[in-house]
């Protein structure tokens, strides 16, 4: 895993190398880049791809003091992040958390040629559905996000409605969610 310092922390990364087109690759909150290791076997070195793991729970770098975790300041980061590696007319492709609209209502998103998105919060939907509600309320209480995923270590709560259940059509293998989850229960 290759890492790059940014100004609010150290970000890793994966990087295929490679001479083919570039595809940066994102996860969402409380994952991390192992969540796109089949796409990324399934598109072998036709392309070039970069999965970093960003500060949104699942990474285990913590990030400095009053490093600005926001939507818009991780979009931020994403876009220092394609500065940094010295990244043009990439495919960004987002899952989940809605980054690449705060990018491009930024004015961040020159370097970025295509943009794919998937599975991401847009306008009433945010916190998305029960599990997102049932999230946020927890984020409220002194303790609450601890408290919600240690329930996860229960791997039979996994697939509750009110948790995982349904935020993939199948269910994700339990080692993924450990390594997704380990950082936040440690």
């Amino acid at each position: 895993m290759d890492d790059v310092s940014l100004s609010a922390g150290v970000i890793e990364y994966r990087d295929t190398g490679g001479d083919g087109p570039v595809v940066v690759l994102l996860h969402g909150v409380a994952m991390n880049g192992s969540l796109w290791d089949e796409v990324v076997a399934g598109l072998g070195d036709a392309v070039r791809c970069i999965v970093p793991t960003l500060p949104l729970g699942g990474h285990r770098r913590p990030m400095d003091a009053g490093a600005d975790l926001s939507v818009l300041g991780v979009a931020r980061l994403v876009a220092e992040f394609l500065e940094a590696l010295r990244l043009e007319d990439v495919t960004l492709v987002m899952n989940d958390w809605g980054g690449a609209q705060a990018l491009v209502a930024d004015g961040r998103a020159d370097r970025i040629g295509r943009l794919v998105i998937t599975s991401c919060e847009a306008f009433d939907n945010y916190p998305p559905g029960l599990p997102g509600r049932n999230l946020a309320a927890f984020a409220r209480l002194p303790g609450g996000l601890r408290a919600a995923f240690s329930l996860l270590r229960l791997k039979p709560a996994r697939r509750l409605p009110m948790t995982w259940g349904w935020m993939s059509k199948r269910p994700v293998p339990h080692a993924t969610m450990d390594d997704w989850f380990r950082p936040l229960l440690t």
